[in-house]
């Protein structure tokens, strides 16, 4: 989640307001590839997450550690190394918070119409 809002984040920062971006088409420029590099620094810093390259075997207290080192949650650095192609997108999964979005029945109250 964190990683999408800062992605389009980027766009606007970088790219501008006016410009549209539709999901499946291409874009010019890389203006993708720059939006995702923008989003993955804003949450980790890229010297920072070098230094965790280096910190391998990873493990779930390694994890836990860099996350509090950075002020990040340890999901966001598990999303990370899966996305670096450096843990396997089976791993550490544990370590990501879930959210669930509650239906109005879920929550004990329902809309009077």
């Amino acid at each position: 989640m964190w990683f999408t809002f800062f992605h389009e984040a980027a766009h606007i920062l970088l790219h501008g307001k006016k410009l549209i971006f539709i999901e499946g088409q291409r874009h010019e420029g890389g203006r993708e590839a720059e939006a995702n590099r923008w989003a993955a620094n804003a949450l980790i810093p890229r010297l920072e997450f070098e230094q965790l390259g280096k910190m391998r075997p990873y493990t779930k207290t390694g994890i836990r550690a860099f996350a509090r080192d950075c002020g990040v949650s340890p999901g966001i650095v598990v999303g990370r190394l899966q996305h670096e192609g450096l843990s396997p997108h089976s791993h550490y999964n544990d370590l990501k918070r879930r959210f669930k979005w509650a239906d109005e029945r879920d929550t004990g109250r329902s809309r009077q119409r």
